[in-house]
């Protein structure tokens, strides 16, 4: 029976002094490895502006775009390689951002970050700070996201979820400070603008769960920007 043959991939030789390997795709990430000059890896995968490559000896890292661009396709011709475009945008694992908008009233400012299972499906978890004239309201959420055109520049979502308020008065000698759960369903829209950069916009309709007889409703929207990788 005759075997398959492995899957070869685009090779291209390093015309710099060397090229770094990382463990993974960011600067975060440990160097382990250097491949000197005029020595050919090949280009296994590519996650924005890093690339997974491998070398004559089985090493495999990640590299940065800029060094990459500095390789050789073929002999004095230097490889071309796309920056982050928007079908990366469709393709992201994490994103991240800050956002301002109104919580029934009150400024608020929101911080997030999210982890996409794939093109269409996300999870994410948010914290913010809403400031009233009478009050401060804290919450903390996560929340599931359906994202049915990813692809999109202009893409809409929707998300469920549900998480925690802290809400502490601003003054009164009788007033105190109370603390319920709440749940929420939302829709929103993400713009492609360039690079590894996105606007964000959400609208939320939010449940309070004050105790098992009452439940008070309040809507939420806020606006940002966003990052990717």
């Amino acid at each position: 029976m005759q075997q398959g043959h492995a899957k070869q991939y685009p090779r291209v030789v390093i015309a710099d002094p060397y090229i770094e390997l990382h463990t993974g795709p960011g600067r975060g990430y440990p160097i382990f490895h250097v491949v000197e000059r005029n020595e050919w890896v090949e280009v296994m995968k590519r996650r924005t502006d890093w690339f997974k490559v491998q070398d004559r000896d089985g090493n495999v890292g990640w590299v940065l775009i800029d060094q990459m661009e500095k390789t050789l396709s073929a002999p004095g011709i230097q490889t071309q390689f796309q920056k982050i475009a928007k079908q990366h945008f469709g393709e992201r694992s994490f994103e991240g951002g800050l956002q301002f908008g109104d919580f029934e009233g009150s400024a608020l400012m929101s911080i997030y970050a999210g982890y996409n299972f794939n093109s269409n499906f996300a999870v994410e978890i948010e914290g913010g700070q809403a400031s009233g004239e009478l009050s401060n309201t804290d919450l903390v959420r996560a929340s599931v996201l359906s994202t049915p055109f990813p692809n999109w520049r202009l893409s809409p979502f929707f998300t469920i979820g549900g998480g925690y308020l802290k809400t502490e008065p601003k003054g009164g000698v009788f007033a105190k400070g109370t603390d319920t759960d709440f749940l929420n369903v939302g829709l929103g829209l993400r713009y492609y603008l360039s690079r590894r950069l996105f606007l964000r916009a959400d609208i939320k309709q939010n449940i309070v769960l004050i105790d098992d007889d009452n439940s008070g409703e309040f809507l939420e929207w806020k606006l940002g920007f966003s990052f990717f990788y």
